[in-house]
């Protein structure tokens, strides 16, 4: 069994698995440590003209990426993304893709993904963040629509698929593979969120069989923190998080100082320092996966 004694209180909504709680950046987690560099790396990210995405993106930019592709909907929020991500690179070394794509839609997303390799001069992907998703303002499951149900589905459990078996054969050897999730997969019902949730807790389910089918991967889903962002707004939830906080979190977690947590669930609220000396409980246990509580099997 492990010797972890927690959880802590992380904030007044929140426990947390580590002592200490952060709602802002710090220097651990800094993209500029020689120890999380992204450089020589190639790294695509769904959802990435705004909100989290793009944060993500301008971090990686700033830990010397190679490459950054970016993908959305929205063909001009993407653009202006681009523009701030390739200034957050002080040597220049980056080079910004934009391919306009809806992960529901399999054969455009396949195409884009193609382009954006093209574009990239070749290669394979290194880091991959799947962070595209939608959110539909909260309703009780009795009388949620299935209109909307439908709609929940295709643009998070159908969108997530399609992500998954389109970069699987683009991926390099041992990628890494960012899930940006939400702590409402695992934590109590939160009253009018059941369709987020059940199709969160899905794509976490899915994410945990691309690491078991893909053992050579790290795999990792992750509570990006409570944000303002376009779709966060739609929960109602005030904002608790700098969006900096997970953008560079996940700079970290796609360096081999968080291997030790590879096919776990994490939240960027905890302290990088901590999480690492726990590491040998957390790689001989159960921790941080989602399983039946008194029954890990």
């Amino acid at each position: 069994m492990a010797s972890y004694d927690g959880p802590y209180q992380g904030n007044e909504m929140f426990k947390s698995f580590t002592k200490t709680w952060h709602t802002t950046v710090y220097p651990a987690i800094s993209p500029s440590r020689p120890e999380v560099s992204a450089a020589g790396k190639t790294v695509f990210i769904t959802g990435g003209g705004s909100g989290i995405g793009k944060a993500t993106a301008i971090a990686f930019a700033e830990a010397g990426a190679r490459v950054i592709a970016i993908f959305g909907r929205r063909i001009e929020k993407l653009q202006l993304a681009a523009e701030e991500i390739s200034k957050a690179n002080p040597e220049g070394v980056t080079t910004v893709v934009v391919e306009g794509a809806d992960i529901s839609q399999r054969h455009a997303l396949e195409a884009a993904f193609a382009s954006a390799i093209h574009k990239a001069g070749g290669g394979k992907i290194d880091i991959f963040v799947n962070n595209a998703g939608v959110l539909k303002p909260s309703n009780s499951l009795a009388t949620y629509g299935e209109k909307e149900l439908r709609e929940s589905i295709e643009g998070n459990i159908i969108g997530s698929f399609n992500a998954i078996q389109a970069m699987v054969p683009l991926l390099a050897p041992k990628a890494k593979i960012l899930n940006i999730s939400s702590g409402i997969a695992h934590i109590n019902p939160l009253p009018g969120y059941w369709a987020y949730a059940s199709s969160k807790l899905a794509i976490v389910k899915m994410f945990d069989f691309l690491q078991a089918e893909h053992s050579d991967l790290s795999v990792f889903n992750i509570q990006p923190g409570v944000v303002t962002t376009e779709l966060n707004e739609v929960s109602g939830i005030p904002g608790q998080d700098d969006v900096a906080l997970p953008a560079h979190f996940h700079v970290w977690l796609a360096s081999p100082e968080a291997e030790f947590l590879k096919g776990r669930f994490v939240w960027v609220n905890w302290d990088v320092d901590e999480l690492k000396s726990h590491a040998k409980d957390i790689k001989e246990s159960m921790l941080l996966k989602v399983v039946l509580n008194g029954v890990p099997m």
